[in-house]
């Protein structure tokens, strides 16, 4: 629904009152909801990319098309650079994306991306920087990486249905190097006074509803580890209303702290490793819904998230877990009913 404003008149039309002269007239707002999906880590590189070559460029989504659709937008980790060099499809632990292999991400509706990841740098800061000017040439915006730490960890803003939906973005690790250097590009997690800021000001150009994406953890492990868990939570007690997490490339468990979700890894999504856990994702389909009311605009909550699992094949192809799969996959992180409907 789109949102409207109207100033409230008598039956005969409009009224005087007692309301001071400079008085802002009324806003109502109407009722909406809005959905988005929210995956792991998305690397169209190395074995992906030699899956595309085998079987085009939508190999990697086609699967998942029904689910794409039935959202307003989607969102995931974007774990490698577009570097504008189409000779290399990545190597080892450096990765690099075609231009053309990110048709996926444009024609299944990803709207926004986090860039904030340990390859961002992979293809060096020119392959960064071409990466930040294509993107959005392609309709997809970015979070977690800029020019400088403050336009790193400016959140972005997507409208759906009337409802601001903002989101950042931030890495435990600047470089593939297990966050030992640093740079002015890549928002880290340490930074806890910049994230407060940047959720401030989402909440000031308007956002009802803000998701702060983080990369960290302790790889292919079930649990976060304590920087995770720090992070999360400053992130809900600067006014965060959910976290979701990447890198270990397995799940791993979640929490409601104060109300909020934490959501610590949705693992992989689009990948190409090969042990068990890390061919395993989770989806997370999340609503949010505006009531409606009067001159009460800024304010969104989480209606509904459901938990949809996924299994990678071919080497970096998804596709919905079966039920047997999906409750197995939810039983390792303690989940038993895959809907969260906060009260």
């Amino acid at each position: 629904m789109l949102v409207s404003a109207a100033v409230f008149t008598g039956c005969g039309g409009p009224t005087t009152n007692n309301a001071p002269a400079n008085a802002k007239p009324a806003i109502e707002t109407k009722a909406s909801k809005a959905t988005f999906l929210a995956v792991g880590d998305i690397m169209l590189s190395r074995g992906v990319a030699r899956l595309i070559d085998r079987e085009g460029e939508l190999a990697p989504f086609n699967s998942l098309a029904d689910v794409f659709r039935s959202t307003d937008f989607n969102f995931g980790n974007f774990e490698t650079p577009v570097s504008g060099n189409d000779s290399r499809v990545g190597k080892g632990l450096v990765f690099n994306t075609r231009k053309k292999d990110v048709e996926g991400l444009v024609k299944y509706n990803f709207k926004i991306v986090q860039l904030a990841n340990n390859h961002a740098l992979d293809q060096g800061v020119a392959g960064l920087r071409h990466t930040m000017a294509f993107l959005p040439g392609k309709g997809i915006d970015y979070v977690g990486v800029g020019e400088s730490p403050e336009e790193a960890w400016k959140g972005k803003i997507v409208t759906a249905n009337g409802i601001k939906i903002g989101f950042i973005a931030a890495s435990y690790s600047s470089y593939n190097d297990g966050g030992v250097g640093r740079n002015p590009y890549v928002a880290r997690i340490e930074d806890v006074d910049l994230m407060r800021s940047s959720i401030n000001r989402l909440r000031d150009e308007g956002c009802q509803f803000v998701v702060v994406a983080m990369h960290a953890g302790t790889e292919y492990t079930r649990r976060p580890h304590q920087p995770q868990i720090d992070f999360a939570r400053a992130a809900v007690d600067s006014g965060a209303d959910m976290v979701i997490g990447s890198h270990p490339h397995w799940i791993q468990t979640m929490e409601s702290y104060r109300g909020k979700y934490i959501f610590y890894s949705l693992g992989n999504f689009i990948f190409d490793q090969r042990k068990p856990d890390t061919m395993e994702g989770l989806m997370l389909k999340v609503t949010v819904a505006h009531d409606g009311g009067v001159n009460v605009e800024k304010t969104a909550r989480l209606d509904r998230v459901e938990l949809l699992p996924v299994i990678v094949e071919r080497f970096g192809a998804p596709r919905s877990a079966t039920p047997a799969e999906s409750a197995a996959i939810l039983r390792k992180i303690g989940v038993t009913d895959p809907i969260i409907s906060p009260k």
